[in-house]
Formats: C-alpha cells, structure tokens, sequence
C-alpha cells in the first residue's frame, strides 16, 4: 500500500508550489535544536520579561493522533519539536505521520502518512522528536525536502511543499535503514530523533531496544545523500574490524558480537571545522560488561567525525564501561563566547555532568579528572576502576539522598525498597543484592539537552534526581522471579540480558499509591551554568507533582523534568512543566519565573520559537495526559503577544 498524502485541493498544491512574494524567512529554526550546533537558542526579542505575562494562545492544531492504549500497549505520547523551513511549519506525531502547518494561523497545509502497521510491536512505541530540513536549489519537486524517520527503519524524503516523496530519493523516496545492519529485529531497530543535516550530508543513527541481549543490532552511525540517498559512509562504535577493535582497547572476538553503542540521540555539526559530534550510547547489554571487557573505547562517548569522510576527528568518553544505562542523551551544543574563543562544545549527561570540551580537539575547557569509584562484586564483572569527573562546580546532581519521613507508611515502604541494597555514591555498579543508581537511567540530563544563549554566557538543562534499583538475577533463578514480580505496583522491569550469566531487574525508588518518589527533594529543576566561570548561576524547580501540592515541604520541590528548555535573545527561557500540564517562562539572568501558561494536556517536548512577519511565537506539543478522561493530548500550540 503506497503512503497517503492528505491535502485540501490540487489547486492548493499548486499554489503552494508556485513562488510566491514573501517577507525576509526565519532560518532561525531549520533544525530539531534550533541550528545544526544545537544550542535551543532563538535570536529574537519581542518577547521579554517587560511583557511576557501578556502572552497568549495565538492558535491551536490537533493532529487527531492520540489512542488510550487500550488497543496498543501504551498510550499514545507527542514528544516532537517542530522546526520552520521558509513559511511552513513541519511536526511529526508520535504515528509517524508529518504535518506541514502554515505559521501564523496554525492552518494545515499538507499531511503526509507514512502507514507504519502498529499492529506490530516497537520497543519505542509512539516516539518521534521531530523531522529535518534539506534546502536545494531550484523551485521545482523536491527542491527542498523534509526528510522522516519511522519506527519501522525507513528514511522519508518528501517535497517541502507538497509533502510527496521525492522519487529520486533512495526507493521510490525511501531508504530501507536495515539493510547492512546485523542481528536485525524488526521492531527493535528504528528511528525516533531526527537526522542531521550537513551540507548535503544526512547523518543518521538508530534506536535499538537495547538490554535484550549481547549479541543486538550493530550501533552504525551512517551518511547518506540528501539527493539521491546513497550512503557515503558508515562508522560503527564497536568496531567489528580485529585491528580497530584492538587498536581502541577492545577484545576483538567480543566486539564482533557486541550491539549498541549507538546513537539514539541527535548530533550536532560545525560547517567551519567540517565536523560532525555524535553522542554515543552504552555497548550491549546495559547492566552487565563481562562479555564486553574494558573501557569501550567510543561508547558511551562525544565522537568528532570528519563529515565528508566519516573519519574520527577526536572522541571525549564520559563513562569507561557502562553498567548503569548512562548513555548520552542530551544533544551536543556549540557556542563561541567571543569572537578570538574557542568553538566551546557542552556535552550533558544523564549523571548531571556537564562536561565542556574545545569543539577543534575535544580537550576539556575546564578542569577533568579520572575519580576513583566503587568496583563490582558480580563474578565475572571487572568494573572500571575510575570515572571521568568535571570540576566540583559542573557535578550538577547531588551526591547523595535522604529518604522523605512524608508518613509512617510512606517511610516504612520505601525504607523496606532499599533494605539490603548496596549503595556507595554514583557509580555503584549493579549488584546481586540490587544497587542504587542515583541518578537513575533516566537522568540526570536525558534528551531535553541543553540551551545556550552565547551572549549571556549561559546554558540552561533540565536535571531530574530520582533513585533507581538495579539488580542482577543468575540465569537460573530469572524466569521464576519475572513470574513472580513482573506486573506489580512497583512497575520492576525484567529483561533478559541473554548471552551473560545474568537477567536484570530494576524499579524506580517511589510510591505507587502516593506516586511521590520516596527521598526529599527537588526532584526535577532547571539549572542555569554561566560558561565563563563554570559555575552554577540558579536553579528553579519545575513545576509540582499533583500529589505533592498538599504537602507544603514538598510544594517546590519541582517535578521530574520531561523535554528540554528553549531560551531567547529577550532574556527568557521557556521549559516544559509536565505534571503541572503548563509552559514555565523564567528570566534567563536570574531563574525567576515570570509566567506559568496553562496547557489542555502535559507537555513531554521540548518548545521553539520563531518570527513570522513580525511577530514571535513560542509553539510546543502537547501530548500527555489530559486534566480529564484517559485520552492523551494530540495539540500543537502557539503563543504570542496580542496582535
């Protein structure tokens, strides 16, 4: 069955492909990130602090994708960015499917579906972040193309202004992202974050429903064609060649069998320095290394790759061995803070790192230095000895937590969570008693990434703090304790780690009846870090769990953080607040929140911003639960001054 192009009239298409008179175009937000360095930064300024309270919905489009989960086995989610290219505006739903909106009125333009069958099963049901940009010459088909990524490992090319697949593009406008990948499995390997476009370079990466095993698909970061889709090159993490395997600390027999070490993420790229930084994931399987000796050299790492060639330019690890799902999430960022300074990159991690390198030679900015951390216990596990620090100032997370005395209940539930657990400091490695990971796997930073506004000197992230229970299972005790657990109030999540002597079970250290995590607070701020000291500036908490409005203690202590912030040369910094279902408007010079903006459902994206003759707007998905019935949102919202 071909795709379905869904489109008011013929002669709106052709209208829409005629050239037309128009005002001077927004460029400033081409990209997922704002701009191919990543920076969520928008350059513009009628938005202020003198008069954001002022804002307003300036329209609404509802994309009609949102199912209860009833039939699927989750509910649907909308965690995508859109992005502007000349005057449309491109969002894709969590179905895959692309609507090009026109961006002062919110009116569809064209609506294109890509027919993925989710009567199949997908390890990242409902994710997709967003779409990309490619601008050609010329005026006619396909000339500038918006290119999508689907759950079931295609590549979409599509005509800008039509919203057809560009025939000349790959198969019929599609590549086929399986093909050279091994140990494939169809719903496991997909792509859920949008491509990067350098130049006339696509630079591509994967999902890959990771955890299963040792032996999963190949993490290969891949080139390809923006015309014609041909792969130019390809670099894979875990280098299956004996002599790179060796070269780069591997064993080389383990990582022809080893998977991941992808890049589920986004890059980021330097036209000047020709240069492309990828941030790579863990090797497989997450919580067990002993069939992946060593430090893993390019997992878990910021990869400089040449663009034209795929060449390794420099790579900066942040995790010598991974047991604890710490993968690089957060999207690179690039900055200059003066003209005659140095290209800086920011790289945020999932440990509350911020880690800031020289973008030419991936040399550390401020001070780096390999800590001694705690060694695994595990028979057949060689943790690494050592772990790459930042400077005490950029260890953003705390170091340690304290149980919340909410209850007598409360305290003798969670206390009985982490009775016997092994626990000393970030990077206890997981543990046949269960080991705390705090941060959890889910951050620290995870993919919300981080904003930059290069005048101020100021980046700001997302950092949630919330504990996590790992525990390793021996093989012949796994089956019987998923039948016994899986399923329960705590949500334990098994799986399998096949090809180790070990499954793996892991729950999030909360209460399920209260949902309120089980440790004192904030759980879930936004921190600003001024770059020209390397300094905390503020923190905010996000906006509040519903649960803890009652408890006045626990009131400001924010909630976990779900998309990224997005700051403004007006001196705003605009975030998600999910659980409070509102847009939080903070002054980027001192954290203070000027405005909360109701929203019809939770927000799980991150916002963008642009001008169209003369106005800004702010615009976010919505697609989280509603303050009523069980349906998730499907809105795409924009926010404005007053005409």
């Amino acid at each position: 069955m071909s795709p379905v192009i869904n489109t008011a009239t013929a002669a709106l298409l052709l209208s829409l492909a005629a050239p037309v008179d128009q005002p001077a175009m927004d460029r400033s937000w081409q990209h997922y990130g704002g701009s191919l360095a990543g920076d969520r930064f928008s350059p513009h300024r009628q938005l202020n602090p003198d008069n954001v309270q002022h804002i307003q919905q300036a329209w609404q489009f509802r994309t009609g994708d949102a199912v209860d989960g009833s039939e699927h086995s989750r509910p649907s989610s909308f965690k995508a960015t859109p992005i502007l290219l000349d005057d449309l505006l491109y969002v894709v739903s969590g179905f895959n499917r692309v609507y090009a909106l026109a961006p002062d009125t919110g009116e569809l333009r064209w609506r294109f579906d890509p027919e993925v069958d989710f009567g199949k099963s997908y390890s990242e049901l409902f994710t997709a972040r967003g779409v990309s940009a490619w601008r050609g010459s010329g005026t006619g088909h396909c000339a500038s193309r918006i290119f999508l990524g689907t759950l079931d490992a295609r590549l979409i090319a599509l005509d800008s202004r039509t919203g057809r697949p560009c025939a000349d593009f790959g198969r019929k406008g599609e590549i086929d992202l399986s093909r050279g990948i091994p140990n494939y499995r169809r719903g496991e390997y997909s792509l859920t974050s949008p491509v990067t476009v350098v130049g006339s370079t696509l630079i591509v990466g994967s999902s890959i429903g990771d955890n299963g095993g040792v032996r999963l698909e190949s993490g290969t970061i891949r080139a390809f064609d923006a015309r014609s889709g041909k792969q130019q090159w390809s670099f894979d993490p875990v280098p299956k060649d004996r002599r790179r395997a060796s070269a780069a600390g591997w064993d080389p027999g383990q990582a022809s069998r080893t998977g991941g070490g992808n890049m589920w993420s986004v890059a980021s790229a330097s036209e000047e320095l020709g240069l492309v930084f990828v941030p790579t994931t863990s090797p497989s399987p997450d919580f067990f290394g002993g069939e992946r000796e060593g430090p893993n050299s390019f997992a878990n790492s910021v990869v400089a790759l040449d663009v034209a060639s795929g060449a390794v330019h420099w790579h900066f690890q942040t995790v010598h061995h991974d047991l604890w799902d710490y993968d690089l999430a957060a999207q690179p960022a690039l900055t200059r803070l003066s003209d005659d300074g140095p290209l800086m990159l920011l790289q945020a991690t999932k440990m509350g790192h911020l880690f800031v390198l020289d973008a030419a030679t991936g040399e550390p900015l401020f001070p780096v230095s390999e800590g001694k951390v705690p060694k695994s216990d595990v028979p057949g596990e060689d943790a690494a000895g050592t772990q790459p620090f930042p400077s005490p100032s950029l260890a953003l997370h705390p170091d340690s937590f304290e149980l919340w005395d909410h209850s007598p209940a409360m305290t003798r539930y969670c206390s009985k969570l982490l009775e016997g657990r092994r626990w000393e400091g970030l990077f206890t490695p997981p543990s046949l008693e269960g080991s705390v990971l705090y941060p959890g796997n889910g951050g620290g930073t995870n993919w919300g990434s981080v904003s930059v506004d290069a005048a101020r000197g100021i980046a700001v992230l997302g950092l949630n703090r919330l504990p996590t229970v790992v525990e390793l299972i021996p093989r012949k005790d796994f089956k019987k304790r998923r039948r016994q657990e899986a399923g329960g109030p705590q949500g334990v999540q098994f799986t399998s780690q096949s090809g180790t002597p070990y499954g793996m079970a892991r729950y999030d250290v909360y209460h399920p009846e209260l949902v309120l995590p089980c440790h004192r607070g904030p759980w879930g701020t936004w921190v600003a870090v001024d770059l020209k000291h390397g300094r905390v500036l503020w923190e905010t908490p996000s906006g509040p769990f519903p649960n803890a409005k009652d408890h006045p203690e626990a009131s400001n202590w924010g909630s976990l953080v779900s998309g990224g912030p997005v700051m403004t040369a007006g001196g705003l910094t605009f975030a998600p607040s999910r659980w409070d279902r509102t847009l939080m408007v903070m002054a980027s010079d001192s954290g203070q929140v000027l405005a909360r903006i109701a929203l019809p459902a939770e927000p799980q994206a991150t916002p963008m911003s642009y001008q169209f003759e003369g106005r800004q707007y702010v615009v976010l998905t919505a697609g989280g639960s509603q303050p009523e019935g069980s349906m998730p949102g499907d809105f795409v919202l924009a926010f404005a001054l007053p005409d």
